[in-house]
């Protein structure tokens, strides 16, 4: 009897090896600057793992499991647990969720002023049903979860409330709420695209006034994605 091929790194699904580290991060609950530090690699190829451009290295999986155990043939395969000792629970609970990522910003819904208190560095995950998903046609690869300041948005989005953007959804429809950059700050909004390439950007609270972006001529301004679900604490 003889053991089985090690798996071979080039042949890797490098967005579901991303996925495995993302929600290990959010069962540990630390963030990339943290993990990275504690498994011993840069940070910035840490956000290279976790964007899925490169594979994992050596010295990186070495390092997952000296700092917390994390076991290499999980990490590459999915296959066995994802620390020692987890067991059944751990394999049933990958099974049953996939991990969407928290981004570390929030999205304004104030008046638009890149002067407003810094975000809360936000880590971990949102776990969520692959029927879901699946029923909405999302794929989790284009999910992020960023969390609303301000009161722009009020009566439709209140402040703290999360929302999951679609970040391969950017073309602004009547009626959709979407997450805006401008400038150095995200924003959401309802957008919707007028004739010549005119972004007119709308709050709910009727105390904000509409006003409109020429696409053309402001470069700091996109569309990051368009907002499918919120969350919020009752």
């Amino acid at each position: 009897m003889h053991e089985p091929n090690p798996p071979n790194i080039n042949a890797l699904d490098l967005e579901t090896l991303s996925s495995r580290i993302r929600e290990a991060m959010a069962v540990l609950q630390v963030d990339g600057k943290v993990f990275a530090a504690e498994v011993g690699v840069p940070y910035g190829t840490m956000r290279a793992y976790l964007s899925g451009e490169r594979a994992p290295s050596s010295e990186f999986l070495v390092g997952a499991y000296r700092a917390y155990g994390i076991e290499p043939v999980w990490l590459l395969t999915g296959r066995g647990q994802m620390r020692e000792g987890m067991g059944d629970r751990a394999d049933s609970r990958r099974g049953a969720v996939v991990v969407v990522p928290v981004l570390p910003v929030q999205a304004s819904a104030g008046n638009g002023a890149v002067n407003e208190p810094a975000a809360e560095y936000k880590v971990g995950g949102l776990a969520l049903m692959p029927e879901w998903l699946a029923a909405r046609r999302l794929n989790p690869s284009n999910l992020a979860v960023i969390t609303v300041k301000g009161s722009s948005m009020e009566g439709v989005l209140n402040h703290g409330n999360q929302v999951l953007v679609d970040q391969s959804d950017t073309q602004p429809r009547s009626g959709f709420i979407y997450v805006l950059r401008q400038g150095d700050e995200l924003l959401v909004k309802f957008c919707q695209l007028l004739p010549g390439g005119v972004l007119r950007v709308s709050s709910a609270n009727s105390n904000y006034a509409p006003y409109d972006v020429d696409l053309a001529k402001s470069a700091d301004v996109a569309i990051v994605g368009r907002v499918v679900a919120s969350m919020h604490d009752w």
